[in-house]
């Protein structure tokens, strides 16, 4: 009887041994296949939205400039007379870093 237990598994192991390795072998290319996909698509999006970050950027950039202001100004005020103190002043504030070094 145990003989016969141990010939029936040595059987079953030498069977299903060989299916088991194909198995997963065939499961794990299809897994990092799907993944390489998935990575594709997430470094295409990616680029996407760096793209679209650096439009925003430079139009933040342009509608802040003083060009864009003085232009809005003089068409938005036509006919209203500009007096020699009235000049837009630009101002370079410290990083956040400087303020707490100073802070210490």
């Amino acid at each position: 009887m145990r003989e016969t237990t141990k010939t029936i598994g040595k059987a079953l192991f030498t069977i299903s041994f060989p299916f088991l390795v194909v198995y997963f072998l065939v499961w794990q290319s299809i897994s990092f296949a799907n993944l390489n996909r998935e990575v594709k698509k997430l470094s295409q999006k990616r680029e996407e939205l760096f793209k679209k970050n650096h439009d925003l950027k430079s139009r933040i950039a342009s509608s802040t400039s003083i060009e864009r202001i003085d232009t809005l100004y003089k068409k938005n005020n036509k006919n209203s007379t500009v007096y020699p103190g009235n000049k837009i002043v630009t101002l370079t504030l410290p990083k956040e870093k400087s303020i707490k070094e100073k802070d210490k």
